[in-house]
């Protein structure tokens, strides 16, 4: 049974809020073929905003997600791509087969079966060609598509094509989107930086995307969607807002919490925050400890120098309170941002995973 908190999945359009002026901006984008790019901070929502916009499309577009978080090659990227094209076909699965098999040139597309659900699908045979093949009749596909409808094409964690060092994927991107169609690009990202150095001047993609920036859920609409559901006051909703440091994902799954345990919290009040905070970092324990036992002595010092000042890393006071060189705190920093333990916004590091903070603040101080 779903509880009205999810925090693990994509949220559903009945358990998705606080995001309409997003959804609206991003519709209005989207109209004209107009090209975004969206940062958001990790466990912000951001993944969920993207496929509830896709969802709210009407039938006179066609929307294609994929997620590139994980690509070690470029072809990873271009077979993520091509699979994106061909879920997003609907309908019975010989007629999508013949379509696809029509727009594409060198892919061939297979039936699948889903043992556990029982469910017919489709998958593209893309693992003989290049990265610069399964591109070309990536774009030839969308650009088929985009004749009889608009297309929107998300790509979330864009900024991992950084890590490809042999092809630059996203000169190769430029190449197909200076064609016109009706077609709208969704870049987004959760590394700022490392986004924004894909989209600066110089760069193959300048000026070819329009910035928004996702900010936090509004503390009033998680109240009032939280209150339908829980006997929750405003001062604690707002108490959970400032100890889940903003985060969506967090702050869901305490809800989720006190909602699946209402006998335990028929008064919810602060002690019942804490309580179940206490119980997430004690279950994420294990985890989080052999996380941390793999870094280096420096590196573990800079780490629990973060996540208990947050700023000042530098001050001579607390240099010599935790015995580490100012060479070596810079270079530890660079080292578990490089590790992506930490995360930097305009040239500020912090720790991206808020109860990962928290139980190094709980457990790392004595």
């Amino acid at each position: 049974m779903m509880t009205p908190f999810p925090y693990e999945i994509i949220a559903s359009k009945e358990m998705f809020y606080g995001r309409d002026d997003e959804i609206k901006e991003m519709l209005s984008h989207i109209k004209y073929s107009t090209n975004i790019l969206l940062f958001s901070k990790r466990r912000m929502g951001k993944s969920t905003l993207i496929q509830n916009v896709l969802n709210s499309l009407s039938d006179e577009y066609i929307g294609i997600y994929i997620d590139i978080y994980n690509i070690i090659t470029a072809q990873d990227f271009g077979s993520l791509l091509l699979n994106g094209i061909t879920a997003s076909s609907k309908g019975d699965v010989l007629k999508s087969i013949k379509k696809l098999s029509k727009i594409f040139k060198r892919v061939s597309v297979e039936p699948t079966f889903d043992v556990s659900t029982g469910k017919m699908g489709i998958k593209p045979s893309v693992s003989h060609l290049s990265f610069e093949d399964q591109l070309e009749d990536a774009f030839n596909a969308l650009f088929e598509l985009s004749k009889t409808k608009k297309v929107v094409l998300a790509i979330d964690e864009f900024q991992q094509i950084t890590s490809i060092k042999d092809k630059k994927i996203d000169a190769s991107l430029r190449k197909y989107m200076q064609e016109a169609h009706n077609i709208s690009y969704i870049f987004a990202g959760s590394k700022r930086n490392l986004l924004n150095s894909l989209f600066e001047y110089k760069s193959p993609l300048y000026a070819m995307a329009t910035p928004i920036s996702l900010g936090a859920l509004k503390l009033q609409d998680i109240y009032n969607y939280s209150k339908q559901y829980l006997n929750i006051t405003k001062d604690i909703v707002e108490y959970l807002y400032e100890k889940a440091d903003k985060e969506t994902k967090l702050i869901q799954m305490i809800l989720h919490r006190l909602y699946i345990d209402k006998k335990r919290f028929s008064i919810i009040d602060k002690d019942s925050i804490d309580i179940i905070m206490n119980e997430i970092l004690l279950s994420k324990n294990d985890h989080y400890k052999a996380l941390f036992e793999i870094l280096s002595t420096n590196q573990k010092k800079a780490f629990k120098i973060l996540s208990k000042h947050g700023e000042g890393l530098y001050s001579n006071d607390i240099l010599y309170a935790e015995n580490i060189s100012r060479a070596s705190m810079q270079s530890s920093l660079k080292q578990l941002y490089a590790k992506e333990f930490i995360d930097k916004d305009d040239n500020k590091y912090f720790i991206p995973d808020r109860a990962f903070e928290l139980w190094a603040i709980k457990y790392l101080y004595f």
